[in-house]
């Protein structure tokens, strides 16, 4: 049997240092959610007609921190013997261009429109394959999202980053036979919202209000998305 060994270092080991503090550090706890991503959908073949091409990790970007902004409390990471709370929502997401993972920040993704946060998140992309990010570009996160709505993988649990307090995951968007409102049979784009929360530094019952919230917003995002 033929083998290849190469020294644990570099970017795999900070990331592999970095999850097991994670997971030694701060007690966590998962939950998720089926989402009808039907309403969603047709908002984004909206924007596209209009001109706009809305990257789905986009969208998932702007309703994950419109959530977000009704619930403060979780908007906050661990520092010591701190608590530190954010009057600013910015989101970290995990970009691969083919050469190592990216974190990258898209900032006050509540205050912009789904227009601002995509230009925002299309103009980090190009600038991580043009090798020209910069340091603020990778800080200053306040929450986390891993989105892979476009992908097979229907479940994906996170693990809890930078010592934030949320931890959001998108699954793939499939399609599922479910019974509707009406009691009727219905096929429909379903997706798994899955939160991980650290929870030193919150309750489920809280979880529960957001992930409730995320449904809704679901559901009717032309009232809480612009």
């Amino acid at each position: 049997m033929g083998e290849r060994r190469v020294p644990y270092t570099g970017m795999r080991k900070f990331i592999g240092d970095s999850m097991l503090r994670s997971v030694t550090t701060y007690p966590q706890a998962r939950s998720y959610i089926n989402c009808d991503m039907g309403a969603l959908l047709k908002l984004q073949e909206e924007y596209k007609n209009g001109g706009h091409k809305i990257s789905t990790t986009a969208l998932m970007v702007k309703l994950i921190g419109t959530a977000l902004k009704k619930f403060p409390e979780l908007n906050c990471r661990m520092e010591g013997n701190e608590i530190v709370y954010y009057d600013q929502i910015n989101c970290a997401v995990a970009i691969d261009i083919g050469n190592g993972l990216y974190i990258l920040t898209i900032r006050d993704v509540d205050k912009k429109s789904l227009i601002e946060v995509d230009a925002d998140l299309r103009d980090l992309i190009e600038r991580t394959k043009n090798n020209k990010l910069t340091l603020d570009d990778m800080k200053g996160s306040t929450f986390t999202l891993n989105c892979f709505a476009t992908m097979r993988a229907e479940y994906f649990e996170s693990i809890i980053v930078n010592d934030q307090c949320i931890i959001v995951g998108v699954g793939g968007i499939n399609k599922q036979v479910i019974v509707d409102e009406n009691d009727q049979i219905v096929i429909r784009p379903i997706a798994k919202v899955i939160v991980n929360m650290n929870h030193a530094l919150c309750d489920g019952k809280t979880i529960y209000f957001i992930m409730d919230h995320i449904y809704e917003i679901c559901k009717n995002p032309k009232e809480f998305i612009n």
